[in-house]
């Protein structure tokens, strides 16, 4: 069932049925055209060879008008008994301007008015060739075991007839009836070859489509087997980095955690041999009670990463929030330390979490101060946009060395620090904050002396 409803067969049915409906449909409507172009090249024949006989044997107008008198009747007799010797021909009638046959090879119709097309006839009187299909008709009485009427082709054909210095004028009309078995053969010839150079045709255009689609899908299905290779092949990579990230962390963790845990183990021994000096175990306790309280330090430290991933965003003048910091830094850290903000003479508001920006702000700066504590640290905040996103970036510079191209690489990565009393936990906390955001943090050093960390928010954020 899968291979019968593949696109490509799907497609080979639609398009075989459509050919076949497309030749179904020419067949209906060309039909109607073909027989009538037939029967309109018939009538012209018609009327040329009946206009040939009547100048041959020279009718006239008074002929068809005194069609009783014996020697009209012999004119008539002359010129228009040979149509009798055409194939299928049926009936002829002749019908003089008042519309009475004035002569026919059933001699009972002479005299008579005798017609089913009115309108034909009034028509061929004004000089139209006319013809019209009569198809079969079949007796709707179950009682009448009489012959049917055959299907018939009618002819009214002008009969012209022109004077020396006058115009040619219609002296009659000529209906001839003719059975329609050499038009149907025609007709049927005309089909056959009309659908054969369809049918051909279409099936050549059917091959090429059908070919260039079986191509394109192929090649759909070769690029969707690929993705799906990468694809898998990126969520093994993606995996096998958390995997990496994760085992990372934990030993950076249990770095951090095995100093002082050793310490501990060792104060312990010492104090289990001193067990008889009261005073120096006192002064053991307080040294593992010391050491205690840095393992605590750095499992708050690491819960902080965790609390950050909350947040509660809402309409924030970032202008403020800046000015707030700085003056948290200011008390935090001593009044000794200049810091400035560049503000950008514009009222800032960014749907931001202000706890988390603010949090992030504080560890920049607070770095920055470290890195140049007797230098003047810059904090500027300046409409940019990254990737033809409108946003705004925050920067805090300094006065310091900047850092090297080896620290550069693991700047953001936890627990990395180039300062013995420092936690690693600052930047790589800043950068969580931008990221969850939407923005990014980057770090460069400045050719004039000092480094640059900018966290670039956009102005449309959502958390």
């Amino acid at each position: 069932m899968e291979n019968i409803t593949s696109p490509p067969r799907m497609f080979a049915i639609i398009s075989l049925l459509m050919i076949a409906v497309m030749l179904t449909v020419t067949g209906f409507t060309q039909a109607p055209f073909f027989r009538q172009t037939i029967i309109d090249r018939e009538a012209a024949i018609v009327r040329d060879l009946a206009n040939a006989l009547a100048i041959e044997h020279g009718v006239s107008a008074s002929d068809l008008e005194s069609y009783t008198v014996s020697s009209a009747r012999l004119r008539l007799d002359q010129s228009f008994s040979s149509l009798k010797s055409l194939s299928d021909v049926y009936h002829i009638k002749v019908f003089n301007r008042n519309s009475i046959i004035a002569w026919s090879d059933d001699m009972n119709l002479l005299g008579t008015m005798r017609t089913s097309h009115v309108e034909r006839l009034t028509r061929a009187m004004h000089g139209e060739v006319q013809a019209v299909f009569n198809p079969a008709v079949h007796s709707s009485n179950i009682f009448d075991r009489g012959p049917a009427t055959p299907a018939t082709v009618e002819f009214y054909v002008p009969l012209v007839h022109a004077m020396a210095g006058e115009p040619p004028a219609v002296m009659g009309v000529l209906s001839l009836y003719r059975a329609p078995d050499e038009m149907n053969k025609a007709i049927r010839h005309g089909l056959y070859l009309l659908w054969s150079v369809i049918g051909g045709a279409g099936l050549i255009l059917f091959v090429a489509l059908f070919k260039l689609f079986d191509m394109v899908y192929s090649r759909q299905k070769n690029a969707e087997l690929q993705f799906s290779k990468l694809t898998a092949e990126h969520h093994r990579i993606v995996q096998i980095e958390k995997l990496s990230a994760m085992g990372e962390l934990v030993g950076e963790i249990a770095h951090q955690l095995n100093n002082p845990l050793v310490g501990v183990i060792n104060l312990a021994q010492l104090a289990e041999r001193e067990a008889e000096n009261p005073q120096r175990v006192r002064e053991l306790l307080v040294d593992v009670k010391k050491a205690g309280s840095e393992c605590r330090d750095i499992v708050q430290r690491i819960l902080r990463i965790n609390q950050i991933s909350r947040s509660e965003p809402q309409a924030t003048d970032m202008n403020e929030l800046v000015r707030d910091t700085i003056a948290f830094c200011h008390q935090s850290l001593g009044y000794q330390h200049v810091v400035e903000f560049r503000p950008p003479g514009q009222e800032v508001m960014l749907n931001v979490d202000p706890v988390l920006v603010r949090h992030a702000l504080f560890n920049l700066i607070h770095n920055a101060i470290l890195a140049a504590p007797e230098g003047v640290v810059t904090v500027s905040l300046m409409s940019e946009q990254q990737e033809g996103v409108p946003g705004y970036k925050l920067s805090v510079t300094d006065s310091g060395g900047g850092f090297s191209e080896e620290a550069e690489a693991k700047l953001f990565k936890p627990f990395f620090t180039t300062r013995p009393q420092g936690t690693g936990l600052g930047l790589s906390v800043a950068q969580h904050i931008a990221m969850k955001h939407g923005g990014a943090i980057r770090a460069e050093n400045l050719a004039s002396g000092g480094a640059r960390f900018s966290i670039w928010l956009p102005a449309i954020t959502k958390l």
